[in-house]
Parts: C-alpha cells; structure tokens; sequence
C-alpha cells in the first residue's frame, strides 16, 4: 500500500517562504496499490499524469504547493528515464514559437544576443535552444531526460548536457542568460534552483521563466479542471509568489506577461481531453476532416517572467 505515510513520499514546508503552517485545498487521491513504477513512469515531458497529489496553501504567504510530495530521488529518476516522442514531434511549432518570444524579449530589453552565452535549464528535445541560436546565442542546455537530450544532440547539433544542476557543472558568472520553460514547477527545491541560477549568471544577466499562473483568469474559471494541476507540478505560483521567490533568489523583475504557446489543435485537444473526457469527441472530429495538424495558438495561463540579476 503507498499513501501520504509511507516514506515515499514527505512533507514539505513553503517553497517561497518557509513557513509550516498551510491549509488543505484538495486531498490526495492516490489508489491503495499504486505502484513505485507507476509514480515514477508520471514524470515525462508531456506530464500527462491528472492530479493526485495533496494541494495546500501556505497561511503566511499564499502559495500554493505539493505536500506531501514524492521524494525527490524518485522523481529525478523519472525525468532521466523519460522518453517522449509525442512531446518532441510538437517541436516544430515550439521552435516557432520560442523564436517569436525571443525576438519579443529582446526588443524590450535591448539585449544584443551576439557574443552571449545562454543556459537553458530543463531544454527537453531542444526547442528552445534551436530558437535561442538562431537569434544569435551561443546556447547550452540541460536536460535530465537521457533521451531527449540525445534527441536534440542527433536532430539539431545542440550542446545538451545530461542531468540536473548542481554545483561544478558549470563555472561561477558565465552566462548572460538562464532560461527555465515550463520547469520551475517541477524542481523539488526552488529556492536552491534559482540560488545556483543566480550563482550562474553574470551581474548584468538575465533571466528568463515561464510558470502556469493559478492566478491567471483561465485557471480561475476553470478552478480544478484547469489542465495545469497534474501531479508532475509540485509548486503552484500566483504573479505575488513568483516575484517574491525572485526577489529573495537576487532578482528584480523588469515585467510579466501571457505566455502564448503554437501547437498543433489536434494534440491541445488531446491532451484537454485528460481532465475533461467529452473533448476526445471533438479530438476525434478534428481530425477525421483534416484539422488535427493545425497550428493552435492558445493561452492557459502560462505567464511569461523577465527579470534581471542585481549585483551580488
């Protein structure tokens, strides 16, 4: 039997500001026989996996996190034996759309890419690197999934490496840019993520984070339907709470704004349809007249973050 008890799983304080004292949102609701492969085979990069995990939120500060959550070896243990094809055949309309935010970033900021170095952290099959070079970057990435970081190796020439953080993987102040798509809800400690984040970049460096915003009206409306609860997210961020982590990481955030993702209208409809099961008629309709492949260009809430070192 697996449950909240047992030691796969442990409690955890707030990510944003450490207090113990939090309220339930949602119970968990785990099967008596879930299985330790069946937790660990949830974490992919689809994150396909519906909710299942205990929500709280903290009484001091707001957040809304994972706790009980899985421990921390096990889901590091997922994310590298990941492998994702269905994820990674998407790419062509993710590089589109990374390459249409960068050249929105740097217009706002004034950054000059040529001569940069830019890390992206958790770069899965390597979209947003493609996009990131093509502007003129000279781009890392990192990704725990041994597969595909092989894939972005083998299908676009890309400097992957293969893992998570940690310290000596990297020298101390030497990229201009950090990047974290769609990642910082899946690290099991935030707070010491963007500590070695910070500890990465130069005193004039950037940093770049797309979150799903449960304050965003999207997951307002649709509340436990929206399609970002899934039990692969551990950390849940309002725009209060991720500029308080930022702040206390040695950031100051230059603006926030809706994150719009291109994908094919077939695989949005499919992957909807997770949460809310009538939609796999329309999937099904979709494609049968042609449309499945469509580009689909939509906002759930995904808030885009731009922000800036301050001196250390």
């Amino acid at each position: 039997m697996t449950s909240e008890r047992t030691p796969l799983f442990i409690d955890v304080d707030c990510p944003v500001c450490s207090g113990g004292d939090a309220r339930v949102l949602r119970p968990s609701s785990y099967p008596r026989d879930v299985s330790i492969d069946e937790l660990v085979s949830a974490y992919s990069a689809s994150s396909v996996q519906a909710l299942r995990d205990r929500v709280v939120e903290c009484r001091d500060c707001g957040m809304v996190y994972v706790s009980p959550r899985l421990d921390a070896a096990l889901i590091q243990r997922g994310y590298e034996s990941a492998e994702d094809p269905v994820f990674v055949a998407q790419n062509p309309q993710r590089i589109r759309t990374f390459a249409n935010c960068v050249r929105s970033i740097l217009a706002r900021t004034g950054l000059e890419p040529a001569g940069r170095r830019l890390l992206d952290i958790g770069c899965a099959g390597g979209a947003f690197p493609v996009a990131a070079r093509a502007a003129g970057f000279e781009v890392t990435g990192l990704e725990p999934s041994r597969w595909l970081g092989e894939y972005a190796r083998e299908q676009y020439e890309l400097d992957v490496r293969q893992g998570v953080l940690q310290p000596g993987l990297f020298s101390g102040s030497s990229f201009d840019v950090i990047s974290l798509w769609d990642v910082i809800e899946h690290v099991s400690d935030p707070r010491a993520t963007l500590a070695a984040v910070r500890s990465l970049m130069k005193d004039d460096g950037y940093l770049w984070i797309n979150y799903p915003d449960i304050g965003s009206i999207t997951a307002r409306l649709l509340r436990w339907k929206w399609p970002f609860w899934s039990s692969v997210h551990l950390h849940y961020y309002r725009r209060a709470s991720m500029c308080r982590q930022l702040k206390d990481a040695g950031f100051e955030v230059l603006y926030m704004r809706p994150h719009w993702q291109q994908l094919q209208f077939g695989y949005v409809l499919e992957r909807a349809a997770i949460l809310i099961p009538p939609l796999k008629w329309l999937s099904k309709g979709v494609s049968a007249i042609g449309l499945g492949s469509a580009s689909f260009s939509y906002n759930m809430g995904q808030t885009l973050v731009v922000a800036r070192a301050k001196g250390k």
